[in-house]
């Protein structure tokens, strides 16, 4: 019989670091090492992470450097549960970079059921706005609202997936 301690250790094992802003998580994929980062808590949405562009065939002795790569893709992701379970790690802390540091803006859509796309909004944590028109180049780069699985993080991250190629 297992006996929980006041402390959340089983039998002497710890569990799962308690996540934390600038937390680096290690993703495992068919096609090698990726990192992310922990950049925002939102009330309603949890985490965000920042998936990293790039590999790794081992792991690096300063997370600094790979907080400063190019950024993959942001989504939110329930990376305590995660955690939990084993299916990523919690292996570091890193300072947010300023560029990080800033909550980005969502897009979001939605089709009718004829297959018709609705009206774009924009959503900046706090704010919707309905757009009238259709998306700008950079508006397209923007992340996708939404929460993310397990299996579509590592998806994503195979199939070097960004915002501005995504079909909603």
């Amino acid at each position: 019989m297992k006996c929980l301690t006041t402390r959340g250790s089983i039998l002497g094992l710890d569990m799962a670091k308690r996540i934390k802003i600038g937390n680096v998580i290690q993703i495992l994929t068919s096609r090698g090492v990726c990192y992310a980062q922990v950049t925002h808590k939102h009330l309603r949405y949890g985490y965000l992470l920042r998936v990293f562009d790039g590999f790794h065939s081992d792991r690096p002795n300063n997370f600094g450097q790979v907080v400063t790569s190019p950024v993959l893709f942001s989504a939110f992701f329930p990376i305590q549960k995660a955690v939990d379970e084993g299916l990523v790690a919690n292996v570091g802390n890193s300072s947010v970079t300023d560029a990080n540091s800033v909550f980005p803006i969502f897009r979001t859509s939605a089709r009718d059921r004829d297959g018709r796309r609705g009206p774009w909004w924009l959503w900046n944590g706090e704010t919707e706005v309905m757009l009238t028109r259709g998306l700008s180049d950079e508006e397209k780069r923007y992340p996708v609202h939404g929460i993310i699985t397990a299996p579509l993080l590592v998806e994503r991250i195979e199939k070097g997936y960004r915002a501005e190629t995504h079909d909603l």
